[in-house]
């Protein structure tokens, strides 16, 4: 089964763990046909049926069923993992679900759900996973969800931090998020996938397993870094206080400042991005990482010659407050809400500044397939406010929400602080 958010997670870029790993996709299952080895190497209670697999098929209390990945996945340190799940649990008190597991029997991430409950956990016992008894559950985060809906997970598993950032959303075009954030796990690698029934009987089924390594690993060279952040509402997080930057300081353990404001610009008016910079801490940070553009990009008012002016004194201002600092500008993606060809002119003009001053580009608009104009993208990846507390769908096509920012931004932020801070090359 193909579905739009499993589009989300093909789109997102991945890292691998050393120079000789070979970074992007190590498995991607939709079940259309029966796989091999058969039922996705599951030994028991498993089956591959009308393009899902099922586990927990007939399976007795407290026990479980083990995928075992191959040496490959086992030794790689950076994977993104996404999947879809749902549960036929339905009596009260039963609970069935998946866990993650290294090979010491530490716990990487686990779902479960309840005939109420949608349930993941981050710590939890050691287990060998032989058996799936009350005192080896995970600690569980518990949600109120809809039972007959799937839900879809994307992972990213960082085992040289040993950090996991989650987010778990519903399976539909107006996606609604359940659950994300990033936290420490006591997993070193990823090498089985555990089928649990705990107790009761509830088939899950599982689509779209879709396992991927970077190709621009981090590898822990950004841990303890400070960032400035600098632009608009895409920098900012528009009405989410988790923007791109956030998610990424996140992941990679940086230390954040935020001066980005809704609304501000390169050029015109009192909101300049001039002024977030002029009035920043002195502080050297090790990166500076900024956008700008979006909210010049209207062609009744738009100047290139006084857009090219401004841009150049931004950044020369950036330069000489901050001689130390690496400086990284973000693109932001095609936006499906802004002028096309005014959007063009702004891209060459920052290019060339950039260019001209050393600045690392991540280039969203470029080098991704984050399309607003595209009216599906629209809907999957942008937000204009929020529903259960995280940014929603069907946005203008400006502000990306988490799926987006997951997907498209933090993969190619995290692959220009690596490139700035590590060689300090530029494209």
């Amino acid at each position: 089964m193909i579905t739009l958010l499993s589009t989300v997670a093909a789109a997102i870029m991945l890292v691998a763990p050393t120079a000789q790993a070979t970074p992007g996709v190590l498995i991607d299952e939709t079940f259309g046909a029966q796989t091999s080895p058969a039922n996705f190497g599951f030994p028991s209670g498993a089956n591959v049926n009308n393009g899902v697999l099922n586990v927990t098929s007939g399976t007795a209390n407290y026990t479980t069923s083990i995928k075992t990945f191959d040496t490959t996945v086992a030794g790689e340190r950076t994977l993104d993992l996404t999947f879809d799940w749902k549960t036929a649990v339905s009596s009260t008190g039963a609970k069935t679900g998946v866990e993650l597991r290294d090979n010491q029997g530490n716990l990487v991430f686990s779902l479960a759900g309840t005939a109420s409950e949608l349930r993941y956990g981050l710590t939890g016992p050691v287990s060998d996973s032989a058996s799936a008894p009350d005192s080896l559950n995970p600690a569980w985060t518990k949600l109120s969800y809809d039972r007959t809906k799937w839900y879809t997970v994307s992972l990213h598993l960082d085992f040289t931090l040993q950090r996991v950032q989650y987010l778990i959303s519903t399976r539909e075009t107006a996606s609604k998020v359940m659950a994300s954030g990033t936290a420490s796990i006591t997993g070193r690698n990823l090498t089985r996938l555990v089928a649990c029934n705990y107790y009761g009987t509830g088939v899950q089924s599982v689509d779209n397993f879709r396992l991927s390594a970077p190709a621009t690993p981090a590898n822990g060279r950004l841990k303890g870094k400070t960032m400035y952040t600098f632009g608009d509402s895409i920098v900012a997080g528009h009405t989410y206080p988790r923007g791109f930057a956030s998610l990424t300081a996140e992941r990679e353990q940086m230390t954040l400042t935020k001066y980005a404001v809704n609304g501000a610009t390169v050029n015109s008016g009192s909101n300049q991005i001039l002024t977030q910079v002029r009035n920043a801490s002195a502080q050297p940070p090790d990166f500076v990482v900024f956008d700008g553009g979006t909210n010049d990009a209207y062609p009744n008012t738009f100047n290139r010659s006084a857009f090219t002016t401004a841009f150049d004194t931004t950044v020369r201002t950036m330069r000489a407050k901050w001689p130390s600092a690496r400086l990284v500008y973000v693109t932001v993606h095609k936006l499906g809400s802004r002028d096309w060809n005014t959007q063009l002119a702004i891209r060459e003009v920052t290019r060339q500044v950039c260019a001209r001053y050393g600045v690392t580009v991540a280039d969203v608009f470029g080098d991704t397939t984050l399309d607003t104009r595209v009216d599906s993208q629209r809907v999957a990846y942008t937000f204009n406010g929020l529903v259960n507390g995280y940014p929603g769908t069907d946005g203008t096509g400006t502000h990306p929400n988490l799926a987006g920012i997951t997907s498209f931004y933090v993969p190619a932020l995290t692959s220009a602080l690596v490139r700035a801070g590590g060689t300090g090359s530029v494209l």
